[in-house]
């Protein structure tokens, strides 16, 4: 008989007792700063029916999902914590009072091509606040106090919370007749740290997005100075669009309201490049680079 070699999956990951150790202690300190901000605990299954869990996916997120059929049930494994909560909300809504405030913290799966810092599985620790109908605005600013706080209770100093608005961009994208356009135009913008401008600009020629747009988006995406300034900067556009003018408003409130939960401006900045990838994201997006080390967010 054959003997098996002992190896684990390309992408998945194992450690060593005292590697496990370390990791579970940064684990906790996440854990602990989500429930002192009053985030409440919830697990969901790590396998749901494909159909519930492909409901707002598309794009590449649909192509790295692991889906497999066991006996007549179409079933795939979560690449992510937020559909699953959608799901959760949904399904027990009459039994939760809101704004329902969880905390999760697990593993997810994609079936991307593995490299340095990149992973099939990898943990998520997701904080999300569920509104019943509207949810005021000053939880979009709470929620980067929540970030700062693990950062620093991490033992990090220079780290930037990089912050932007969906409805900026896609009114921009609207005002150009690109709207429909926008979910594609928003997935390339996202991969602009990865891929440079150059590939940028050929990915949009790609999907029939004009030479004249295009100038306007990498224009408009490449507004510097401080926060304050690019909100300025934005409004000095004068684009007639509702949904842009509400992405500045909105912008402005989070930026002013961030600094009163006392995160430190040189702590957070607006970065018109971010943007997320999927579909579910309407309004205030972030994402956290640790200054030193970028390639890490």
């Amino acid at each position: 008989m054959a003997k098996t070699e002992p190896r684990t999956l390309s992408g998945f990951m194992e450690l060593l007792p005292n590697e496990q150790i370390l990791f579970n202690e940064i684990k906790n300190k996440i854990e602990d700063t989500y429930k002192k901000f009053g985030f409440l605990p919830l697990d969901t299954p790590v396998i749901e029916l494909s159909e519930v869990l492909l409901a707002k996916a598309g794009g590449e997120t649909e192509k790295q999902i692991y889906r497999f059929n066991k006996g007549d049930t179409d079933l795939s494994l979560r690449f992510d914590l937020t559909v699953p909560l959608s799901k959760y909300v949904a399904k027990n809504y009459g039994n939760l009072s809101f704004p329902f405030r969880r905390y999760q913290i697990g593993k997810v799966y994609r079936g991307e091509r593995t490299q340095k810092g990149r992973f099939r599985e990898f943990y998520q620790c997701d904080i999300d606040i569920i509104g019943d109908g509207e949810l005021d605005l000053i939880n979009d600013s709470e929620l980067p106090s929540v970030i700062y706080t693990i950062f620093k209770n991490l033992g990090f100093d220079d780290f930037t919370i990089k912050i932007n608005n969906r409805k900026i961009l896609n009114g921009l994208f609207e005002s150009l007749g690109q709207k429909e356009n926008a979910v594609e135009i928003l997935r390339i913008i996202d991969k602009i740290d990865k891929i440079g401008k150059d590939a940028v600009v050929e990915e949009l020629e790609k999907i029939g997005v004009s030479k004249e747009s295009i100038t306007n988006i990498i224009s408009f995406i490449e507004i510097d100075g401080t926060s304050d300034k690019k909100i300025e900067k934005l409004k000095e556009l004068q684009i007639e669009n509702d949904i842009f003018k509400s992405g500045i408003e909105e912008l402005e409130y989070v930026i002013k309201n961030i600094r009163l939960f006392g995160v430190p401006d040189k702590n957070f900045k607006v970065d018109l490049t971010i943007a997320r990838g999927l579909d579910y994201y309407t309004g205030t997006v972030y994402e956290t680079f640790l200054d030193d080390y970028r390639e890490l967010r």
